[in-house]
């Protein structure tokens, strides 16, 4: 029997970026929340409705619809955003890490519990000792000392699950929370769509290298630039686009593009069929953020037999399905002989290219499918929301 929508389980979703809808930015937190937790969640047991940050011209709750999915913006006011929560009554909220804006929605939740998936944690230390070891640009520190304290009073209540996307992920978490308790978290991988048609011996692969995500300070994008100098016997792809502290961003790579360097295209934002081709044809995926946790894009990439080239190794995936540059802390300069020496690696040796690759896309279709990650959210959802 199809259950009322009086007798589902209610979900809201927290988030304060929404990938580009209603203006928001458009980012990795905002694309997992779109286009996989609002459209795959729901189901006859399960109704999501998302909350963005309470917005100060508001008085009253907001009703937005985005690809079929309630989005709501919340009133300015606590006491009225309280009210407007209790009644909705929300069995199970979900946050996809814990932003500022989000912290501030939970803070008034008068009940149910939380569900918090760790994406990318990032101390006090972090921001410290490595993303604070820049010079040419500062990424703005939205490390929030509030949030600890709230996550430790949903502890003690009893309203706080942890699930995590990645196991080196939860220490991370832990000293970010101020958790002195050792953490009973959930593995839930993220999801990424994988073509049903894809085969990689098929695929005719270009000597191309792309770099894709948000065009940001910790991005460190100059570097790719760089290297782009350094190779010109490859085509570089930089895919995305500027979005916050704009006109400081697009001053770091300013005299790279005036420089009009003929392998380095700025393909702008991609979505879609474009950004998969690209992916699909291409033999690397270029990182070279002084931070990131596990970007999905180096999950899409990798689903295409696409191998990464990172000074990072979270989850140990780069060395697995590509080539670690090594640590490379401050604006990164330091290290661009060593991302060469990666790139010329999978370029070169076909054999290592080839059987990292193959490998890369069934491990994607065995830990990030869609059907997996949707049956155990769901588990996850209705087992926290009836203990």
């Amino acid at each position: 029997m199809q259950m009322t929508s009086k007798n589902k389980i209610r979900v809201a979703l927290l988030v304060d970026e929404y990938f580009g809808a209603l203006g928001t930015a458009f980012g990795g937190y905002g694309f997992l929340a779109r286009y996989y937790v609002a459209k795959y969640l729901p189901s006859e047991e399960i109704e999501v409705d998302v909350l963005i940050r309470r917005k100060k011209s508001l008085f009253f709750a907001k009703n937005h619809v985005v690809d079929g999915v309630k989005v709501w913006h919340l009133p300015r006011y606590a006491w009225l955003a309280r009210r407007w929560l209790a009644k909705q009554d929300y069995d199970v909220y979900l946050s996809i890490e814990l932003t500022s804006a989000s912290a501030r929605i939970m803070e008034i939740a008068p009940s149910g519990k939380l569900i918090l998936w760790i994406q990318d944690p990032r101390p006090r230390t972090k921001w410290d000792h490595e993303i604070g070891t820049m010079s040419m640009i500062e990424d703005p520190c939205f490390y929030d000392q509030r949030i600890a304290p709230l996550i430790n009073r949903l502890d003690k209540e009893h309203r706080l699950v942890w699930i995590s996307q990645g196991h080196s992920l939860v220490p991370l978490a832990k000293e970010l929370y101020e958790i002195k308790h050792d953490l009973n978290v959930g593995y839930l991988p993220n999801p990424i769509e994988i073509e049903s048609g894809f085969d990689l011996e098929q695929c005719s692969k270009k000597n191309n290298i792309v770099f894709l995500g948000r065009l940001e300070a910790q991005k460190r994008i100059w570097l790719v630039c760089e290297v782009a100098k350094r190779m010109p016997q490859y085509n570089f792809y930089i895919v995305g686009k500027f979005f916050r502290h704009k006109e400081e961003n697009e001053k770091t790579v300013e005299k790279y593009r005036r420089e009009n360097i003929p392998n380095l295209h700025w393909v702008g934002h991609l979505d879609g069929q474009e950004k998969s081709e690209l992916l699909k044809t291409s033999k690397i995926l270029i990182n070279t953020s002084i931070w990131e946790g596990i970007p999905i894009s180096w999950l899409e990439a990798l689903s295409y037999g696409t191998l990464l080239v990172s000074n990072l190794d979270n989850e140990n995936l780069v060395s697995r399905f590509g080539v670690c540059s090594g640590q490379n802390l401050g604006d990164g300069f330091g290290g661009i002989d060593a991302y060469v020496s990666a790139i010329e690696k999978i370029m070169t040796d076909e054999t290592f290219r080839s059987e990292r690759a193959s490998a890369a896309v069934a491990y994607v279709r065995e830990t990030h499918s869609v059907a997996r990650f949707v049956r155990d959210l769901r588990e996850v959802i209705c087992t926290s929301a009836r203990t």
